[in-house]
């Protein structure tokens, strides 16, 4: 079904933001001074300290199974062991562990008093798989804008269930969502993060994140320099934590009964289809398909402003050596797992499909889910298109050869094997 696209160019005046600072980063004097100055400040990043911490800010103290805490240690060393980290970045890492251990001791104290969980049933979710930076984020808000499915928010993926006791204020909010809410208004005072990805309390994000506090997924790898926990967490099966994000979310269901299906999305899936469909084997399969340059420019831009801000001398280079690797890495396994999705259950869309006529290939992807197209479902995507144009919060511009002095032909060549075998659109010239 083809559905006429908005064209939201014509709504919205568009800000445009350009980063420069790949070619020749340098840090503002005062800053640098801060900085170093913070250095001597004593910071135990002991998995101990960081067990210790969670338990203080809960109240609680049985994390179930301890078996994560081998891949927190793992973790939390090689952040450590970065010399070129200024504190605060460990420090910011250190937090984020200590929440996920938080969580974990949430979690582990939810299931306890809530063994009806395992009675839930996840009932033939769509999921959409992609790399990162492919407009899987996109699809997957577009689809759950039809009333018959439902997602996973921002607010829940950061913590799936309350603290024993934990109550909404008297605003009748959930602290869950309140939490979310004000760590929105901090990230997107950089302008640039609110233009690349919206992360607001009610947008649908991957249920990769409810594996963070089995200390697992590789959304770890976009908090900091990570080559040892990606040779680690690639050198073990997922299938258990996969099981683990899968019950998180029968809880989220419990706490929320509906009888809507579920719109699903995570980057990771496209390197752990067995994991994925080992837990979910009634899933339907949505892969995008994107030019792998443009990916590229999008992440070493999105992740590389972290680099900026958190390496005391900033190696442009090792970052894109890392992520040119690390993409290659995910394509390749997608290649070699897509058959592994039951024959019936696998969509291959191209990007270039959902820009041309995004709502149309929304609807494409409910009738292969066996949801039939619906003037209602249109409707609820045209009010979700109308609430987020394009461009609302700005767009980045890109160099990729400039920026990050990569030669377009060679790596055309490098990705070749994947663009020629799903004749995948060039964006990059």
């Amino acid at each position: 079904m083809s559905v006429a696209p908005i064209k939201d160019a014509e709504k919205v005046q568009t800000k445009v933001f350009r980063v420069e600072q790949f070619r020749a980063p340098k840090i503002a004097p005062e800053r640098q001074a801060a900085l170093e100055a913070a250095e001597a400040e004593p910071l135990d990043m002991s998995v101990e300290s960081i067990l210790a911490d969670a338990k203080a800010q809960t109240g609680l103290s049985d994390f179930g199974p301890m078996d994560f805490t081998e891949r927190l240690a793992v973790l939390a060393d090689e952040v450590a062991a970065n010399a070129n980290l200024w504190r605060f970045a460990k420090a910011q890492f250190r937090s984020a562990c200590v929440k996920q251990a938080a969580n974990r001791l949430k979690n582990k104290a939810f299931l306890d008093s809530h063994p009806q969980v395992d009675a839930e049933v996840i009932d033939r979710p769509i999921i959409i798989v992609g790399l990162p930076r492919s407009g899987t984020t996109h699809l997957e808000n577009l689809i759950a804008a039809d009333r018959r499915l439902r997602h996973l928010p921002v607010y829940l993926g950061s913590e799936a269930v309350l603290a024993p006791g934990e109550t909404a204020g008297e605003d009748g909010l959930d602290p869950r969502w309140v939490r979310s809410s004000a760590h929105w208004d901090r990230m997107k005072q950089n302008a640039i993060m609110a233009a690349m990805h919206e992360h607001s309390p009610d947008h649908a994000c991957g249920e990769n994140e409810l594996q963070m506090p089995d200390f697992t997924t590789y959304q770890w790898e976009w908090m900091a320099e990570v080559p040892a926990w990606r040779d680690y967490l690639l050198g073990h099966d997922q299938t258990p934590h996969y099981a683990y994000g899968k019950r998180m979310l029968k809880a989220i269901a419990l706490q929320f009964p509906s009888e809507r299906r579920w719109i699903l999305k995570g980057n990771q899936h496209s390197e752990q289809i067995p994991a994925l469909i080992a837990n979910y084997p009634d899933a339907y399969i949505v892969q995008i398909h994107r030019d792998p340059l443009a990916l590229l420019q999008s992440v070493l831009t999105m992740r590389g402003l972290s680099v900026l801000a958190h390496q005391k001398q900033p190696d442009i280079q090792a970052h894109v050596t890392y992520w040119v690797d690390r993409i290659e890495r995910m394509l390749r396994a997608y290649l070699r797992d897509m058959d592994a999705v039951p024959v019936g259950q696998r969509l291959d869309i191209l990007f270039g499909d959902v820009i041309a006529d995004d709502i149309g290939t929304a609807q494409r992807v409910l009738g292969f889910a066996e949801l039939e197209s619906s003037e209602e479902s249109i409707a609820d995507m045209r009010a979700y298109m109308d609430s987020h144009p394009r461009g609302k919060d700005g767009r980045v511009v890109y160099d990729l050869a400039g920026d990050f002095s990569l030669d377009i032909p060679a790596l055309r060549q490098r990705f070749a094997f994947y663009t020629d075998r799903f004749q995948v659109k060039q964006e990059v010239k």
